[in-house]
């Protein structure tokens, strides 16, 4: 049976005999039946219900067996962290109300110490063997560290509803936790299990075998790189005016997300990573990226991109043309003289040259098309994504695994999951468009929700938005938009690649990778997730 946590009942055994045989057997199980995090709620639902029928436990503790198949799910994880790198958080709750004297800050309480409840001992045990502890009330200080990629395992004590809540943003960031849950609610002179905690606190076991990856940390390197000494170190512009061009190009704004993405798969399976190598693959794969902007902004006739003139309009468009053609070329030298071995330069620029030729196919089916004033099918518009977005992020992911030394099987797995990740993206990206400045339609531009239009709307009334596309009349396409709820299949497409993309990750064997690239999804698509 499959249950949403958040409508289950807060029932936990009273005595402590009870809640550890529950443990204990949720431990076996998922001993018994081994699984990799992140799992989602579904298929924590799952064990629970197992647990409690084989061994015909009361169905009023489902809450509290799922938290502690969770926990059974997240502990080798979770025991592998450094203690500096976790945070114990717990409940302003378990004050005692009568007698409390502590302050209050914008994170929490601040104990004074007062001896009158258990907090300042737990507290003070965790600070020593060197646990970030935080006590707070509700969830957002909670989900606020999560995110931020300061710490990389929560332990949390907390009502049932409360571990509900953060089992959202533990699972969406992919973040390793483990729930210990009241024994009592009400808000107010709470109790805990302070053995269960001090047990889970002191959890702790070397395993060479799970690395993890801090993807601030990542993030951080990844831009550190796009500085002015850094390019013209590697670049070696001289007096060269147009690597000038090219240089201000490259330091113009963007998120870096493709180097990033090749910067994090490649650390994922090189420990002790050679920055010589990094750098000429972040910029190898950044130079690609904004070639291809400079040459759509020409195509699209764009006038700004980042808030600046696109370089066309600074210099024209055969000067943009020209360095558009050179970063390509500095893209593929970056890679040819990295000092790789042969192999592997081969492998990569076969990706590379596949990459370019499918963008270029994806660029001019968009071109053909908004020429032609005409509404791409589904299918077609698919294809499209694929060829301009999903396979900039393939090259990125398969050139990080290629030159990290990933094997065939994880680059298949990465490649899949480009793809359904690409999708999603550029779906995203056509919402968000259209919930903005609707630019891309009232341009006449290829748009997933235009293709969907045509796709839901009876046959009789796609005549009518045919002739208001090619009259330019897009008031009456947006209203067609709105009264279809157009916005919501596309969310819903939207959300199914999102699903594939984490199921394309199930059978990947590199732990740090695989919560990485689920923490990837939950930072880029959080609202969707």
């Amino acid at each position: 049976m499959t249950v949403d946590p958040f409508d289950l009942p807060i029932l936990i055994p009273d005595k402590i005999a009870a809640r550890n045989n529950i443990r204990k057997l949720a431990d076996g199980y998922i001993r018994d039946h081994p699984v990799w995090p992140p799992v989602s709620r579904d298929e924590i639902s799952k064990y629970a219900a197992r647990v409690i029928h084989q061994n015909s436990l009361d169905e009023r503790f489902m809450g509290f067996v799922m938290v502690c198949c969770g926990n059974a799910v997240w502990r080798p994880v979770v025991e592998t962290v450094p203690f500096q790198r976790r945070v114990l958080l717990l409940p302003q709750c378990l004050k005692n109300s009568g007698t409390c004297q502590a302050s209050f800050d914008n994170v929490g309480l601040l104990c004074n110490e007062c001896g009158h409840c258990l907090i300042p001992g737990i507290l003070h045990e965790a600070e020593n063997l060197g646990y970030v502890a935080v006590v707070t009330e509700g969830t957002t200080i909670t989900t606020r560290l999560i995110e931020s990629g300061k710490v990389d395992a929560v332990i949390g004590v907390g009502c049932m509803e409360a571990l509900q809540k953060i089992f959202v943003s533990v699972n969406k960031f992919a973040v390793p936790g483990i729930g210990i849950p009241l024994l009592n609610c009400g808000c107010k002179d709470t109790l805990i299990d302070p053995e269960w905690i001090r047990e889970e606190l002191y959890h702790h076991r070397e395993d060479p075998s799970v690395r993890l990856l801090n993807l601030n940390y990542i993030r951080n390197k990844t831009i550190s790189l796009f500085g002015t000494e850094q390019l013209q170190r590697l670049f070696n512009p001289d007096r060269h005016e147009t690597f000038k061009i090219v240089i201000d190009s490259l330091l113009a704004g963007g998120q870096r997300i493709r180097p990033f993405i090749a910067n994090l798969v490649y650390e994922a399976f090189c420990p002790e990573p050679d920055q010589s190598i990094q750098n000429r693959l972040m910029l190898t794969i950044e130079c690609f990226h904004k070639a291809s902007l400079i040459h759509d902004d020409i195509e699209d006739d764009d006038p700004q991109r980042y808030g600046r003139n696109t370089i066309h309009e600074q210099h024209n468009i055969a000067v943009a043309i020209n360095a558009g053609d050179l970063m390509l070329g500095e893209g593929y030298r970056l890679i040819a003289e990295s000092g790789l071995p042969p192999e592997i330069i081969v492998a990569t620029t076969r990706v590379i040259a596949n990459g370019h030729r499918s963008m270029a196919l994806g660029q001019g089916a968009e071109l053909l098309a908004t020429s032609a004033k005409r509404i791409l099918s589904m299918p077609e518009i698919l294809e499209l994504f694929e060829n301009k977005t999903a396979s900039a992020f393939r090259v990125s992911f398969l050139l990080g695994g290629i030159i990290g030394g990933a094997d065939a099987e994880t680059l298949d797995r990465l490649e899949r999951f480009s793809h359904f990740t690409g999708l999603a993206y550029q779906v995203m990206d056509d919402l968000e468009d259209y919930s903005g400045n609707q630019g891309d339609i009232r341009l006449g531009k290829p748009s997933v929700l235009v293709s969907m239009l045509m796709e839901k709307i009876p046959d009789e009334q796609r005549s009518t938005v045919k002739q208001a596309f090619n009259a330019g009349n897009f008031d009456e396409i947006y209203r067609c938009i709105e009264i279809n709820h157009i916005a919501d299949h596309c969310a819903v497409l939207l959300k199914e690649q999102l699903f594939r993309a984490k199921e394309s990750l199930a059978e990947l064997k590199n732990l740090g990778l695989k919560l990485a690239l689920h923490e990837f999804l939950g930072k880029i698509f959080d609202k969707f997730l």
